[in-house]
């Protein structure tokens, strides 16, 4: 009880750092440019960094884990590493944000309007109640973040019971996100020849079908699952610069109707939203493997799972995130911004 105490605070802690630094952060290609495809190159070299980080910790994370005889050590290690390494590139991003805001000082004639609390959460509900595609986007993206969630929260699972090695949660990292690498300038292509919300859609179906396609290894598991997971990869690459370069475009159209400034508000729901998609997706898998009575394990310890739980951690890695992916294709056909609304916001700019 002490331990779960211990995380969940943690956890609530790391979380609220994070949103300080996120909310801005992600405000800031909606500041940097007005075009629609320099907002899709923009978020699309975002993607290739963030993956790069991803494939460092999801491959390093583990050994750093294994480096000593110890576990709980070796999570305490691999804790204070990522800590450090995240805060490091959280001062050096905000550096490099400030250097750049005090260049464009000077271009900027807007007051600055202290509000209350209660103004900016009556500000977020007023954002979500005037902004249809804004709407869209965000339930689309939540629902996505769910879907992803429950796929990397299985990850271990599936990689120790289904796959039988503890050293394979790292292949299934790699074969996740490793092609976002190379996959990344390619859905940037995709969505400068048929817009971005195509693209998106066309990224969320290969998906979903991939996910879909690893139920399979119900019945025959085996290393066929790296494809699979590889698959998903091509279109997660997609999934995460797509609707980050739409975001843009959803301020930008807001501001030719209710005024400039509202890009935090946007970006603060749009984050809420992200980080409780993450949370219900690891949630989502907990259930699952509850109901289908998975034995909960300590360090060190050694059991032999029943079929039925061996069943819910396929389920939960492949049935699930399809189901929510699919679902979030819905949401998506209700977004109704196109290439020309942004063009000609831009043009109406300049």
């Amino acid at each position: 009880m002490t331990g779960a105490i211990s995380v969940l605070l943690a956890f609530l802690a790391t979380a609220t750092a994070f949103s300080l630094f996120q909310v801005p952060y992600v405000a800031l290609p909606a500041e940097l440019t007005g075009s629609y495809d320099e907002r899709t190159r923009l978020l699309g070299w975002r993607v290739v960094v963030l993956t790069a980080a991803i494939l460092l910790f999801g491959a390093g994370g583990p050994a750093l884990r294994n480096a000593g005889s110890d576990p709980v050590l070796g999570y305490l290690l691999m804790g204070i590493a990522s800590g450090l390494a995240i805060g490091i590139g959280m001062l050096i991003a905000a550096r490099t944000a400030d250097i750049a805001a005090r260049r464009t000082a000077h271009t900027s004639g807007a007051p600055i309007v202290s509000s209350t609390w209660r103004d900016q959460y009556m500000s977020g509900f007023r954002a979500l109640g005037r902004s249809q595609p804004f709407r869209a986007l965000l339930g689309t993206f939540v629902l996505q973040a769910l879907a992803t969630g429950t796929m990397l929260a299985g990850a271990q699972y599936v990689a120790t019971w289904v796959l039988r090695s503890e050293d394979a949660v790292t292949l299934v990292f790699v074969a996740l996100v490793g092609p976002a690498l190379l996959a990344t300038p390619a859905w940037t292509a995709l969505a400068r020849r048929t817009g971005k919300e195509r693209a998106f859609a066309i990224a969320s179906g290969l998906f979903t079908a991939a996910a879909a396609t690893l139920v399979i290894a119900v019945w025959t598991p085996g290393a066929w699952i790296y494809g699979s997971v590889a698959v998903a990869g091509i279109a997660y690459a997609g999934l995460q610069s797509l609707p980050m370069a739409m975001l843009p475009d959803v301020i930008s159209h807001d501001e030719r109707t209710s005024g400039p400034g509202q890009a935090g508000t946007f970006t603060g729901i749009w984050t809420a939203g992200e980080t409780v998609g993450f949370a219900l997706g690891a949630t989502a898998v907990s259930l699952t493997l509850a109901t289908t009575g998975y034995i909960s394990t300590v360090a060190g310890a050694t059991v032999e799972q029943p079929a039925a739980a061996i069943t819910g951690i396929v389920l939960s890695f492949s049935i699930l995130p399809a189901a929510l992916m699919a679902a979030s294709l819905l949401t998506l056909r209700r977004y109704r911004l196109r290439r020309e609304d942004i063009d000609a916001v831009s043009s109406l700019d300049a």
